[in-house]
Formats: structure tokens, C-alpha cells, sequence
């Protein structure tokens, strides 16, 4: 009885071994190659397979810098089929050759390391002509943007031309104008997106007028709006 208790001891962790999820990549590693800043996102499928007997689930994907996001599907992968991770990279803001590590968390408590690496060319940008709106460190394309029924939404591109990162810290705005700033922080030498929307208040008159930033120098920005 002893000797047939031991033996059930050895073999039951075995066992629950044996039935736990088995994550199976095809690669873990992509090149890009060379990748041109204008030219928008690219994306890649880190594709993988369940070698287990139970059904995987990948739990959570985490990215260490702002410029990949992943996506994948939250239902589980049944024993011997498969599924994929998609990585977007937005090379807007990267320069030089880059290396960026992507950490997946799957079911059974497994680990995984994938990795992307690539070249984003160092272009040489006329910042004064791209960006020719100066307010202290930040600079816009424009200061003036049409909103009306027919073009409602309108974006404006920021840069920081400065050494030290910039925020906007106080916007003052027309009650019937809607926005947007990404990222909230822009870092030195990065490039951002400031989206207005027309959203008509019913029952009220077109409010027109102008658009206050306040920046985290201290220095305030108009944008005119017209019709």
C-alpha cells in the first residue's frame, strides 16, 4: 500500500504536466529592414501554435516604448491550432536602428520574449518650413484652420524643437470645438498630432473665435478658426 501510495505521488505531477498549454512560436524575432518615417505603420504576425492537450490563452502582451502596440485574439487556442500577436510600429518618432523587446504572458504561467528590430533612416527635416508656427519650443504647421459643416475635423502637427519635453497645460477654446493632443507629452525632437472637431451644440449659435494653448513654458499659442 506504501509503495502503490509513493508512485501516485511520482506520476501526479507528471501528469499535470502533461496537461498544461504549450506555446509554440514560429520565429520570435522580425526585421523590418529599413523603414522610412513618413511612410506610416507597419505591422507583423508573430504567429504561434498550441502544442499542449488544454486550450491557450494569452493573458497579456506588453510593449516598452510608445511606438508598437499589439493586438491578439482573447478567445483560447485549442490543442493543435493556431493563433497570432500583431505588433504595429509607427516609425514617425524613431531614428537610427532600433531594437524592441515584446513580452507575451500565456496560460500554464509561460513567459515569452519576441523581439523587432529595424532602421528608420535619419531624414533631415526643415523644421522651420514643416513647422513654421513658433510658440517658444513648440512649433505647429499652421495657425489658422477652416471648420465648418462640410470639413469638420482638421489636424495640426506639432514638433519640439526644444531639449526638454512639453505639455499643454490650459486650453481655451469655443464651447463648439472638440480636442485632441497626442501624445500628452511630447518629447524633445518627437512629432505629435493636435485634432480639432466641430461638434455643433444643438439649440446654440456657431460659436467662432480663437483657440488658446498654454504650454508647460509658459507661453500661450492662437489658433484662428474661420469658416
Amino acid at each position: 500500500m506504501m509503495k502503490t501510495s509513493l508512485l501516485l505521488l511520482i506520476f501526479l505531477p507528471l501528469a499535470v504536466v502533461g496537461q498544461r498549454p504549450k506555446i509554440v512560436f514560429e520565429t520570435k524575432s522580425h526585421d523590418f529592414g529599413k523603414v522610412e518615417a513618413d511612410n506610416g505603420i507597419v505591422s507583423h504576425a508573430f504567429t504561434f501554435a498550441n502544442k499542449g492537450r488544454v486550450p491557450l490563452s494569452i493573458i497579456d502582451v506588453e510593449t516598452y516604448c510608445g511606438c508598437t502596440v499589439s493586438r491578439w485574439d482573447d478567445h483560447p487556442v485549442l490543442p493543435g491550432q493556431s493563433g497570432e500577436i500583431m505588433v504595429n510600429l509607427n516609425p514617425a518618432n524613431l531614428s537610427g536602428k532600433f531594437n524592441k523587446k515584446i513580452t507575451v504572458y500565456s496560460s500554464g504561467n509561460v513567459v515569452t520574449h519576441l523581439k523587432i528590430t529595424g532602421e528608420v533612416p535619419t531624414a533631415v527635416i526643415d523644421i522651420e518650413a514643416r513647422f513654421p508656427v513658433a510658440v517658444g519650443s513648440l512649433r505647429m504647421s499652421t495657425g489658422t484652420v477652416h471648420l465648418n459643416d462640410g470639413q469638420r475635423s482638421r489636424v495640426i502637427q506639432l514638433f519640439n524643437a526644444g531639449k526638454k519635453n512639453i505639455t499643454i497645460t490650459s486650453i481655451t477654446k469655443p464651447p463648439d470645438i472638440q480636442i485632441d493632443i497626442t501624445p500628452v507629452i511630447l518629447l524633445p525632437g518627437f512629432r505629435g498630432n493636435l485634432v480639432l472637431l466641430r461638434a455643433p451644440i444643438e439649440g446654440s449659435a456657431r460659436a467662432t473665435g480663437n483657440i488658446l494653448l498654454t504650454t508647460s513654458e509658459n507661453l500661450t499659442g492662437i489658433i484662428r478658426v474661420k469658416e
